[in-house]
Order: structure tokens, then sequence, then C-alpha cells
């Protein structure tokens, strides 16, 4: 028997209804990529969404025996459904058989878990369904802002994505509205029914059983040969795909843990290091200011192919990476992730040793961790980290505790004048205040400049480092203010990205405010060397990308031109360093790079990273090139013993020295 809601009932479903359709309607371009409209897609939609509306506004009334053996069959069928549904978000036609087996399994875990929760078949299939569909939306809404899709150490790093998002930028692809609609269909298709028992003993009975297979799948899931499937981070979403969501989620939780390297112990690492001479600082040594600018998303989209644009967007980089030490820096990020650049270039240390996948920031330094402040401060630096976005950002505010600075400013000390500690819940407010310069909504790298010198001008008479990081051009490159217009276009490839060309006009700006920052420091008397790099490059159309290096996925080093971005290292004197453009090295050795270019005297442990780089020159967490630029695949162990010792102070460094091993 079928009749209409009544009451609350009817005006819920109704609102369901009208949230949907507005959804729908707010991402209604989907519909129509590249302005054809999608027949199939509108078709499949509409049918779907006519098929929800009826459910939502009509009850299904059954004898209580055919509602329970209805609500049974719902109940057996929702691994499936939850199953074909993930599919239909992520847009993947088909898994292997092996493939879709385990994603069924995984998925029938999580239902048989709610069903010994709740005792209830209704609200499992719901729990179980609603879970699959949130978080593979999540997945996609993380695709599309960033170019990849989630994974376990992206739950680190929420507080840092909800504050550089909003919900404008969260848009619904075609399949994703599918997706939803028939999520709502099938969950409320399955409250219309329950499943009654008809005997009281039956009930811890059915427990009893759910209990038995919860244990078999859970060791089965556990025997998961997790480490025979790839993960390669070298293209998340092909092997987001391949592998399923859910398995793909769940072989990369399984691959975060630290493991201990091969053959480790402290004592191979401190034997080692003996080798090398103590360093020796001259008496009354002269050392010069560092400054190093990791600036957000400072790349060169013609690595990857011939890039012809309406005029030039890194005129006057090029022109200091000609007559200064300069070249391009491997990188293990793309379109994010810009801790992992930062914790090398500060360590020393290398993400090709660390847990494939993983934010360095937020699940492995926990404690004291040497960087170059630290050391620094033994040469009496004042060591000041800058960032003009929240501190909060990327546990930015106790991690620089931990690697020794002395102060940390952040967006908010650079609007204290105005607001305190200014917090705005939407980047997209401009929410630190007046009294800074913002470019779109963030603030920009010319005043953020202008707070850099000022720490300058008022540093006392200790040498100065400061390690700033920008954030003017953080993605996504959507922003259609009225104060902010592109003025680089793209002549060649042919085709409509209006996307990178936002991105390069506000490179270009990056690009001006350096000029701007070097101008200033040419007339400073002091000794002064200020080190600028990107921290990976940004997530523009894939057309784009396509269209200048249609074969990079064919050849490993074509396709690492993906991860690189530019540095120079600039000075007011002459540090003796002859100019090396084109010369690939990667984050962990240009922090080296910098210590020597400012004279200051190595430590035993970077040494060890120099001998390191004589072997390695660039190291990203794939793997690293040797000297004859051949790529080679990061291992458990090396046959090149300075690179298991590299590995082993690494392990010491973020585990072993706070007693988690060695």
């Amino acid at each position: 028997m079928i009749e209409f809601r009544r009451g609350k009932s009817l005006w819920a479903g109704v609102a369901v209804i009208i949230l949907t359709a507005l959804v729908a309607l707010y991402n209604v371009e989907s519909f129509s990529p590249d302005g054809i409209p999608d027949t199939f897609a509108i078709i499949r939609f509409l049918a779907l969404f006519t098929a929800m509306s009826g459910i939502l506004t009509v009850r299904i009334r059954l004898p209580k025996v055919y509602s329970g053996l209805a609500s049974a069959a719902i109940f057996l069928l929702c691994p499936w459904i939850s199953l074909e549904t993930v599919m239909l978000i992520i847009g993947v036609q088909k898994y292997a058989d092996s493939i879709y087996l385990y994603n069924l399994c995984i998925y029938a875990f999580f239902q048989l878990l709610f069903f010994l929760v709740t005792q209830s078949t209704r609200f499992s299939v719901c729990l179980t369904v609603g879970l699959a569909t949130v978080l593979n939306f999540a997945n996609e809404i993380v695709l599309l802002i960033r170019g990849t899709p989630i994974v376990p150490t992206d739950l680190y790093a929420i507080s840092t994505a909800m504050k550089v998002t909003t919900a404008s930028d969260w848009h619904f692809n075609s399949d994703m509205l599918t997706g939803l609609v028939t999520c709502i269909f099938f969950v409320a298709l399955a409250m219309n029914f329950r499943l009654e028992y008809p005997k009281k003993w039956l009930r811890p009975c059915v427990a009893a059983v759910t209990a038995a297979v919860f244990a078999i799948a859970a060791v089965g899931i556990y025997n998961i040969d997790y480490e025979s499937f790839s993960t390669s981070t070298f293209d998340t979403e092909s092997t987001n795909n391949v592998n399923g969501t859910a398995l793909n989620f769940y072989i990369n939780l399984r691959k975060m843990k630290f493991e201990q390297p091969e053959g480790y112990s402290a004592q191979k690492l401190n034997d080692y290091l003996s080798k090398y001479d103590e360093p020796s600082a001259p008496e009354n040594a002269e050392y010069p200011n560092i400054i190093v600018i990791m600036n957000e998303s400072f790349s060169d989209l013609s690595y990857l192919g011939r890039l012809r644009t309406t005029e030039p967007y890194m005129k006057y980089f090029n022109s200091l990476a000609y007559d200064y030490p300069s070249g391009r820096n491997l990188v293990s990020v793309l379109g994010g992730g810009t801790c992992n650049t930062e914790f090398e270039f500060l360590t020393g240390l290398s993400m090709m040793y660390m847990p494939s996948g993983c934010y360095a920031y937020m699940q492995h330094i926990t404690g004291p961790v040497d960087s170059m402040a630290s050391y620094l401060n033994k040469f009496g630096y004042k060591t000041v980290a800058m960032h003009p976005f929240y501190e909060i950002c990327w546990k930015r505010n106790s991690v620089y505790k931990f690697m020794g600075f002395d102060d940390f400013i952040s967006g908010e000390d650079m609007a204290a004048g105005e607001a305190g500690l200014y917090v705005s819940a939407d980047r997209w407010e401009k929410g630190f205040g007046d009294n800074v310069e913002y470019i779109r909504t963030l603030i920009s790298d010319s005043f953020f400049y202008k707070e850099v010198i000022n720490q300058f001008e008022n540093k006392g008479d200790d040498p100065l480092f400061v390690f700033g990081v920008t954030v003017q051009n953080h993605s996504t490159y959507e922003y259609d203010g009225d104060d902010f217009v592109a003025d680089v276009h793209i002549k060649s490839p042919e085709g409509y990205y209006p996307r990178a060309e936002q991105y390069l006009s506000l490179i270009k700006d990056s690009d001006e405010a350096l000029e701007e920052l070097i101008s200033y420091f040419e007339n400073v008397d002091e000794k002064t060397i200020i080190v600028f790099f990107g921290d990976h490059q940004p997530n523009v159309e894939a057309e784009l990308i396509d269209a200048l290096a249609p074969q990079r996925e064919l050849f490993v080093n074509s396709y690492l031109t993906r991860f690189e971005t530019p540095y120079v290292i600039w000075s007011n004197y002459d540090t003796g360093l002859e100019s090396s453009y084109y010369n690939v090295t990667s984050a962990n050795f240009l922090g080296l790079k910098t210590l020597e270019a400012a004279g200051i005297p190595l430590s035993k442990e970077y040494q060890l990273i120099k001998e390191a780089e004589g072997i390695a020159p660039a190291m990203s967490t794939w793997g690293y090139y040797d000297r004859f630029s051949v790529f080679n695949e990061r291992e458990d162990a090396y046959a090149d013993e300075v690179l298991n010792i590299y590995n082993y102070y690494t392990y010491y460094q973020l585990k072993g020295k706070r007693g988690s091993g060695g």
C-alpha cells in the first residue's frame, strides 16, 4: 500500500527535495561541459531525481512479514548499492573483479559494525550509504580543488583545508549530483521497511552471528596484502580509480606507519657521523642576513612544454636566474601539501625516507627537531618564521617552536594593530582587516615583503634569519572580484584556460613584488642573502597540462617536470658561488646550499647531507636522480651506504631520539 506522507514527514521530504534541487541548479553548468549539454547525464539525473522525489513524498506500507523481507533484502544489497553509488560519484565504470570484491568487503565491514551498534537494519543501511557518499563527495571536492584525491593524512589537515577553502570552491559535477540523489533515494527507501524479531531470543542470536561474521571480515581485511598494491603518488587520481576509494584509503592508512629503516641503529648513525670534522667558526666571523622566501605555488609552467603568453610573467626572476645560482627544485607535492617542501628545506631531511603520502608537520613533528633555525641560533642569528595567514595552518604555531625559531609572525600578528588576533571564518572576506594589502582575498607578496623588511630594520645587531612563506598565489584561481583582473593571457597552446591565466597573472604580481624586495636590499650595507623558491606547482586546467606535455606520462623525467619549481640564491655581495642555471636540486639540499652560500660552517649532520647530495643531487618522495640524471625509485635499503645513513638520520630525528627506536 502506498500513501502520501503527512505532517512533519512530508515537510522534511519536501525540504530535502528543494535543497537537492538548489544544489543541482547551483551546479547546473556541470551538465554542459565545454558549453555542450550532456543529454545522457541530464536524463539520468532527472529520472533519479523524480524517483527520489517520489519516495520522499510517499510512504510504502507492507504487512509485517513482507516489510521484514524487504528490509532484509535492502540490508543485503546495501554494500553493493554503496559501492555502485561511489563508482557513480567518482565516474569509474569498472573495477577488476578482485578490487571490486575488496571494496565490497570494506563496505560490508562497516555495515556490520553499524548493525552491531544500532541493532537496526534500517539505520545501519542509512549510515553505510551515507558514510560512503559523504567520504567520496569529500574525495571528489578535494580532487576538484587540489587536483589530487583524499588520503588518510588529509584527516590531519582538515583545519588547514577549511581555512583555505570555502563552500564557494566546492563545485559538484554531474556524476556527483546523480550519486547524491541515488544515495537519498536508497536511504529514503530503506526507511520505509523494518525488520522485527518474532521471537525475543532471535535478537541475541542474530547479534552473535553478526559479531562472528564481523570478526571474520575484520581479520580478512587486516590480512589484505596491502604492500602488493600500488599507491604511487605520481598519479594519485589514477591509483584511486584503479584501487577504489575505500581500498585505496585503507592501503594508504596501513602504509602511514613510520617503519624503522632496515638495519637501523643509533650507534651506526653516530659511528658514521664521527668520521666528519667538528665545524669550527672563524673568530669575529661576519655572517650575512639570510632571508628565505618560499613563494606559494610559484612555478614556471613552461617547464612542461612550449607556453606562449601575451606578456612575460617571470621577467625579473629570469633576469636574476642568469646572474646568480639558480635552477629547478624537485618537490614532492602538487597543488597542495606546502608543509612538506617547507619541512625538507628547514630540516635537511627528505620525503624519500618518510611514509608515502604523509604530511610531515601534521604527523611526525611531535617534539624538538633539529632545523636550520636551531642551527643558526648557535651562530648568533635571530631566527624568525613568517607567514601572512592563520598561525594554526599546518600546525606552524607548534612546529616552529619545535624547530627552535625565536619568533613566528603570522597573518594575525600583521593585523594586530587593528584587530588583535583577527580571525575570519571565511577567507573571502579579506579577514585580516584593512591595515593589510590584498591581492584577490589574500595578503599580497608586496605587503608581506614590507613586513620582512620591517623585521630587518628592527633586528638589532645580530644577523637575521627569516623563513617566510607567502600566501598570495594560493588556489583556487577562480576569483571574480572587480579588484583583480588577469592581465596575462595564453596564446599557445590554444584553448580556454581562465584558471591558468589568473594563476600566471598572480605569478607576474609576485615577480614584481620580488623586484621590490631585491631593490631594497641592493641598497643595504649589511651582507644579505635572499633565497627564493616555489613550494609546488598549481592545480590548473588538466587540458592545458595535457596540451603542454602530451607525452609526459611515458617518461619519468618528463613526468617529474610537473613537480619542479624555480629557485634562485641572490646576494648583495660576492658569495663566491657561480651561476648554475638549470641545475636540478631538491628542497632538502637547497637548505644546504643556503648555508654554504652564507659561509656557515657545516655540522656533521649537514656534512652527511652534502655527501648524500654528491650521490643523489635531487630527491623526492618517489626516489632520486643520480649524478647522471637517471631516476631511481625509493627502496627499503640502498647500495650506497651514505643513502642508508641519511635514512637512519631522518628516522633518528623524528622518532629515534625520542625513544621510538634505536
